[in-house]
């Protein structure tokens, strides 16, 4: 608190009051700082969210989950990293990045019930069959099941810190439009897959065998072409 001076009795009065305790002259309030979103250390996003947005852009979304959770690393640690290609090369840098958020859990005293090497080999794993012909590519479409319980693991890390930043568990318009266009090009890629299928198999179908008639017909017409030529 320290003093004014008051423009019309110019006596002294504290910045705090509205007016001045001699003439009455009302005083300007000071203006109250707005208060300044701060952010979780760990990106933060509900896990129904995660599934569905990662379904429906083909775990597009993974990486975008990665690259944002090395931007806040990089911003905590000061580290000279590139959080855009360790999310590129995410099936690499996943073991990492798993071990970190493992370790800082462990820090904050949550509990942590997953393996980051055998979550990231999983992953590892699943992404491999995204180059697989037809149609072993769909089990990557399941490559988002190794993050779920480090998704669970950072929310329940951000919900003991005095963080202001909202739980992500709203969806945009762009999100709400990202899942109706990707899982409409995701259901048809899907069905296009199964239908490619089954048309590989009836081309290849053996044709049926002939009947007796047929063939004693082909074996009298060979013997008579026998013995007229």
């Amino acid at each position: 608190m320290s003093l004014i001076i008051c423009p019309d009795c110019q006596h002294e009065v504290s910045d705090a009051a509205q007016a001045c305790i001699y003439c009455g002259r009302p005083l300007a309030v000071p203006v109250q700082p707005s208060r300044v979103e701060t952010r979780h250390q760990f990106f933060p996003v509900v896990p129904h969210k995660f599934i569905l947005m990662s379904v429906c852009t083909l775990n597009v979304y993974t990486l975008y989950w990665c690259y944002q959770n090395w931007s806040r690393i990089r911003e905590r640690t000061g580290e000279q990293l590139s959080p855009f290609w360790r999310a590129f090369f995410a099936p690499l840098w996943v073991f990492s990045l798993f071990a970190r958020i493992a370790d800082r859990a462990s820090e904050h005293r949550v509990t942590v019930g997953w393996s980051p090497a055998l979550l990231g080999l999983g992953y590892l794993i699943m992404s491999g069959f995204g180059m697989l012909p037809d149609p072993w590519w769909l089990v990557s479409l399941a490559c988002f099941l190794p993050f779920l319980p480090v998704v669970h693991t950072i929310q329940q890390l951000n919900e003991g810190e005095a963080a202001t930043e909202s739980r992500n568990a709203a969806y945009s318009g762009a999100n709400v439009a990202t899942i109706l266009v990707g899982g409409i090009i995701v259901l048809l890629a899907v069905v296009g897959t199964f239908m490619s299928e089954e048309e590989d198999q009836q081309e290849f179908e053996p044709l049926p065998e002939s009947t007796g008639w047929t063939s004693s017909r082909r074996a009298e017409a060979s013997h008579a072409g026998y013995f007229t030529s």
